[in-house]
């Protein structure tokens, strides 16, 4: 296919073209993509082809489009795949698989020279050897890897890796059940190569080329934002010719770096793509809410190509930089293990310790941004220490008093316009003159104006005052539904008590959020425990007030996981004394507000429940029960009082 040859053409197979070409697929395309479900497609397709009756016939297995390579190599022609390089990547691994295939059983040759030569690599390998296929550089090592059979055990940095990685496997055990001799791998071969066929196409001019690139882009399996973002970058880095080569580099540069962040930071879903992306563009662009969940469209918008202008290419070089930082900080913030945590800026500092508390809530999305932009300050050296850990505090007494609280709680995305708000307002305010030297006061009233603005905010979407903020902490005795064992955010809510009772212990919230595993000690683990069990025999006369103590806040302590479920709907009596009297042992409860229950039950009964013998009557037995757990709600509220006041309210309470 020449560069003249721009109609569709017949079906072409995979032999012709091949045929002297070499492919590339560019930094703007995404990784690789194809799922399981994809890669069985293909093979199920191959084997209804070797099946059909009256030989071999040429089968229709997808669209390539190609444009001549902007860096061709000499004496090859190579070409960039605008479309199709999902399935022209796993036919090259199958290719490779099958190919390693064509030797004679029992022989310590190589693959046949022809074959690999003309579909895998091209040269002499360490001399000048060229792929075939070369993919796009955050994956071609890995790949290369992967083909010459070295990638079994490497980290995966990259969804994409992970997907290569699956598909390749896959492949591999197919072709040890359908292709375990050579006669059949090489009828294999044959079948790919000449049996497949696909329509090639090369846009005629520029304009078509971008035509097609918007068609590609939004047909198929959907790419993210992400990845749309970063194709519409760097073809506006391309056909921006004028001061548009720094942004084409700092994205080479700092993509992987991206990907790689979010594949640390365990959150490789499409949902956290978007999410690191719609929070980085509020920050930077000042994106709307609804802006921002189309952060495509609105850069398309607003850096477009028909505007030629310098200077919007240099602010989307700075946005990727600013959106890879962000990456890392998006490491730091959901993995415990992050590098960033612990040998970054962050070494030997108390900001860890108020990471893990953000991460630990049950909702970020609306308090990200100015997560990302605080973080940016500091590592910045725009704040500093003292400032970033009094910012992240405010945060986190933000986040819960609006988004986290058992009665109350607003919608998930309520507000989230203004605190989007904030954070952009608080970037523009020590971003916006780079050559102004920023005084302390200028830091200082900014940081100021942001307090106030998150404190009206959260008096506006949460509580107006302290007593509303405790009032929430009781069950409505009008809501016979209301359950706190229900409320998403209790065990956050006693693990925090549990660290306020004993400030000594370090509890790593990775274990109190995950499932134990089988090979994990039990106490390693939290469960959410009712002290008044649920199906405990000693009821009070009225079945709706036995009901509300159960329900109740006061009712619920942190348990290490499995302790207590050989007595767990025993009267209170007994499990307290079973909890006691295995205190603090090898497989008893180490935890201080058990040890603070074992008071108040002395307290309210007169002994401590490894001595108590007594058996009241039921009812006294009931009423007892419930100024235990009166006692022990009490001591919750005012603790929630104490841990998520605001230092103002402190000051006017004091």
């Amino acid at each position: 296919m020449s560069a003249s040859d721009n109609v569709i053409q017949s079906l072409t197979t995979v032999s012709a073209l091949f045929t002297g070409r070499c492919f590339r697929v560019p930094d703007y395309q995404r990784g690789y993509a194809w799922e399981a479900q994809q890669v069985e497609a293909l093979l199920e397709d191959l084997e209804v082809l070797a099946k059909s009756e009256g030989g071999l016939s040429l089968h229709y297995t997808g669209t390539l489009v190609l444009v001549p390579s902007a860096t061709p190599e000499e004496g090859r022609d190579v070409f960039d795949i605008v479309d199709g390089q999902q399935r022209l990547t796993t036919l090259s691994m199958l290719l490779n698989i099958l190919i390693k295939k064509c030797v004679r059983e029992g022989s310590d040759q190589g693959p046949p020279d022809d074959l690999y030569q003309k579909y895998i690599s091209r040269g002499v390998k360490g001399i000048n050897e060229a792929p075939t296929l070369k993919l796009n550089s955050d994956i071609e090592p890995f790949f290369r890897r992967l083909l010459d059979d070295k990638a079994e055990g490497e980290n995966i940095e990259f969804l994409s890796e992970k997907r290569l990685k699956d598909a390749y496997k896959r492949m591999n055990v197919w072709a040890e059940e359908n292709a375990n001799t050579e006669a059949s791998a090489r009828t294999w071969v044959d079948v790919v190569t000449t049996g497949l066929g696909l329509i090639v196409y090369q846009p005629q001019d520029e304009n078509e080329a971008g035509m097609m690139f918007e068609v590609i882009n939004n047909r198929g399996k959907p790419l993210t934002e992400l990845e749309k973002v970063k194709n519409y970058l760097i073809y506006y880095s391309i056909k921006q010719k004028d001061g548009a080569s720094t942004l084409k580099n700092t994205i080479n540069e700092e993509w992987g770096r991206i990907l790689k962040h979010l594949a640390l930071a365990h959150q490789m879903r499409d949902i956290d793509n978007q999410q690191l992306l719609r929070s980085a563009s509020i920050v930077y662009f000042g994106f709307r809410k609804q802006e921002s969940n189309a952060a495509y469209n609105k850069i398309k918008e607003e850096f477009s190509l028909h505007n030629s202008d310098i200077g919007h290419a240099k602010k989307l070089s700075r946005f990727v930089e600013f959106l890879s930082r962000c990456a890392r900080y998006y490491e730091a913030l959901f993995n415990y293990d992050s590098r960033f945590r612990h040998d970054g800026l962050f070494k030997g500092t108390s900001i860890v310790e108020q990471i893990e508390l953000i991460r630990a809530q049950t909702a970020h999305s609306g308090i990200l941004p100015l997560f990302l932009c605080l973080m940016w300050f500091y590592h910045n050296r725009v704040i500093d220490e003292k400032a970033l850990h009094a910012k992240l505090a405010l945060i986190e007494r933000v986040n819960f008093r609006v988004y986290m609280i058992p009665v109350g709680a607003v919608r998930s995305d309520s507000g989230h316009g203004e605190l989007f708000r904030i954070a952009h307002h608080l970037f523009c305010r020590l971003t916006d003159d780079a050559d102004k030297q920023l005084s302390d006061y200028d830091v200082e009233s900014a940081l100021a104006e942001c307090d106030s603005w998150l404190k009206e905010f959260a008096a506006e979407y949460g509580h107006r005052n302290l007593d509303e903020f405790k009032e929430c902490f009781r069950l409505n005795p009008l809501d016979t539904n209301q359950d706190f064992y229900r409320w998403r955010g209790l065990r956050y809510f006693l693990v925090n008590y549990e660290q306020h009772l004993d400030g000594g212990r370090k509890i790593n919230i990775d274990l109190v959020k995950q499932k134990r595993d089988s090979t994990s000690r039990h106490n390693d683990y939290f469960s959410i425990e009712h002290i008044y069990a649920q199906n405990c025999v000693i009821t009070g006369n009225d079945e709706l007030e036995t009901a509300r103590q159960k329900r109740r806040l006061g009712n619920f302590m942190l348990l290490e996981l499995g302790i207590n479920s050989s007595v767990s709907n025993n009267p209170i009596e007994d499990k307290l004394e079973h909890l006691e009297l295995n205190a603090n042992k090898e497989q008893g409860t180490k935890l201080a507000q058990a040890g603070r229950l074992f008071e108040d039950f002395e307290e309210i009964f007169g002994q401590k429940p490894r001595d108590y013998k007594k058996r009241l009557k039921t009812k006294t037995r009931f009423n007892r029960y419930t100024k235990l757990l009166d006692l022990v709600e009490a001591r919750l509220i005012e603790f929630a009082e104490k841990r998520w006041a605001f230092d103002s309210e402190k000051t006017n309470q004091g």
